[in-house]
């Protein structure tokens, strides 16, 4: 009874929210998404006709969201460039970051992805489609056309060209590697995941998940062997960890990061463990494509099956894969299946898989959407990038800021307040200029313990003793769109040199932030 309650009351709030002709357009998205999204990629590829100025670097991603977010990779690829793996950044975490802890990014990847974001998204996914091109001799060649037709014009497709990081170029050999396994053809596996390995860390895992499983039911260890130069490859990661003896301190960081180890942990995540909505539609199209592959293709569903665990795992347990690394996971899972089943049934089940309402597919940037993918184009981070270039120019090399925000009181997710996608812009600028701008998710990291030392507190006590704890020069606090400075902080002794107002960019912007602007205020700190 409690179950029907519930799905009563969701059912009021879609209608309160949606109109009945909205939800009558929910019930059709597998056919609405079936004819507008074709139109949509082909408007999104029309776009691209900008990159054709050469000026790739200017665009990161499709939308303002992801574009504003990739300058997370960005900083730390131009610190990778600056230092090298075994070197130490004076701009990241609290100030001497050992750039060994960066183990799990392979910089070929992260690099294109630096200064070619958008090129590298889109030879990324058509790498991946064109990969699958390599069952043509193998299974029923119109069913591969049919699959490879309906995976280019799905909602799914369109998603991970918005969502997408660097990872995309490790993507591009996952269908390959899975076609050794299933074909028993080791070496083709073994060059696939080496490939994979120069463009991402999860993937080779991953693959190396599905080797193992592969070589424990068919008694062979050859699917074991082919991991093993994509696994030597990656273990030359740590050898910067192993000459600092750094190795046990940082695994045990990441572990606390991803929420595999949280007794010792200072920060916690909450919300990202709890399930929603999203996760059991999705949960339930995975069970119906597993349930058709089951009834068609026997054992051919168990690959399937396992991914479906790993995303279980993933999103309960802890998160050791980003929402789009699951995404193209089960896309590829799902793609091989359907491939490799070759019955002309498995295309409606395998359309429904693929073909989610993109309303839960959490396109950033992007309300109101419902049944029918939004309409996206390569986004200019340039102007926000001057913007804020602008507002940091008192700030001279080698000196240090530091952004206020309340006390996450021990949540992960209430860290830096919600503004965590535009801290990005200050962080990536900062890093340029050679000015060290904290807190950053390094320094976070880095204080994850029980009893450390933290940076939180937009009250003046809290930002007079952070001040003189991290050896502060200036001070960025955030307001209000449209208020003046609160008097409070030039009584405290400090000095307004700067204001960056975010809502001058609402219209490049385009919801790129859920919430109010708000206005950024740089501080020369008092002095002592």
């Amino acid at each position: 009874m409690f179950f029907i309650r519930r799905l009563i009351t969701a059912f009021q709030k879609a209608l309160r929210k949606l109109g009945w002709f909205g939800l009558v357009r929910i019930c059709f998205y597998p056919l609405t998404t079936l004819f507008t999204t074709p139109v949509r990629l082909f408007q999104a590829l029309w776009s691209c006709r900008v990159l054709a100025d050469g000026k790739w670097g200017d665009y990161p991603h499709f939308s303002p969201h992801t574009a504003i977010n990739s300058l997370f990779y960005s900083t730390r690829a131009l610190n990778l460039y600056r230092f090298g793996r075994s070197g130490r950044s004076p701009y990241l975490g609290l100030g001497d970051y050992h750039l060994s802890r960066t183990f799990h990014y392979s910089f070929p990847s992260l690099y294109a992805y630096w200064i070619a974001g958008v090129p590298t998204i889109l030879a990324g996914l058509a790498g991946w489609w064109l990969s699958h091109l390599i069952w043509i001799n193998t299974a029923d060649k119109t069913i591969v056309a049919g699959v490879m037709g309906l995976a280019l014009i799905s909602p799914l497709f369109y998603y991970n060209l918005v969502r997408q990081n660097y990872n995309v170029l490790g993507w591009v050999f996952f269908p390959i590697g899975l076609y050794g396994l299933m074909t028993g053809r080791w070496a083709i596996t073994g060059v696939a995941w080496l490939a994979a390995s120069f463009g991402s860390f999860t993937v080779v895992v991953l693959g190396g998940l599905f080797s193992l499983v592969f070589s424990v039911f068919s008694w062979t260890i050859f699917p074991i062997l082919a991991i093993l130069p994509a696994g030597l490859k990656l273990a030359a990661h740590f050898l910067p960890l192993i000459d600092q003896r750094n190795f046990s301190k940082v695994t045990l960081g990441v572990a606390k990061a991803i929420g595999l180890v949280e007794g010792k942990a200072k920060y916690k995540r909450t919300k990202s463990k709890k399930i929603n909505l999203k996760q059991i539609y999705l949960s339930l199209t995975y069970i119906q494509f597993l349930a058709a592959a089951y009834l068609l293709g026997g054992e051919t569903s168990l690959i399937f099956l396992m991914g479906m665990l790993i995303y279980l795992v993933n999103s309960t347990s802890f998160r050791f894969a980003d929402e789009q690394s699951m995404s193209m996971l089960m896309f590829s899972l799902g793609t091989v299946v359907a491939i490799t089943i070759s019955h002309p049934s498995i295309l409606v089940f395998y359309w429904l898989l693929v073909s989610p309402p993109p309303r839960f597919l959490s396109f950033p940037s992007f309300a109101n959407v419902n049944d029918m993918v939004p309409p996206i184009s390569p986004f200019n981070i340039q102007p926000l990038l001057a913007g804020m270039e602008k507002f940091l120019t008192p700030v001279h090399k080698g000196q240090r800021i530091l952004m206020a925000f309340d006390n996450p009181m021990g949540s992960y997710e209430k860290i830096f307040d919600g503004y965590r996608i535009l801290l990005e812009l200050p962080s990536y600028a900062s890093t340029v200029k050679g000015i060290h701008f904290m807190p950053d998710w390094w320094g976070v990291f880095e204080l994850n313990y029980e009893g450390a030392p933290d940076f939180w507190g937009r009250d003046i006590p809290s930002a007079l003793r952070n001040i003189k704890q991290w050896k502060v020069d200036f001070l960025v606090i955030y307001q209000e769109s449209g208020t003046e400075l609160e008097p409070k902080w030039e009584e405290a002794g400090f000095r307004q040199v700067g204001k960056f107002a975010w809502s001058d960019y609402t219209e490049e912007l385009q919801n790129a932030y859920e919430g109010l602007l708000p206005d950024w205020w740089l501080l020369e700190a008092p002095k002592s």
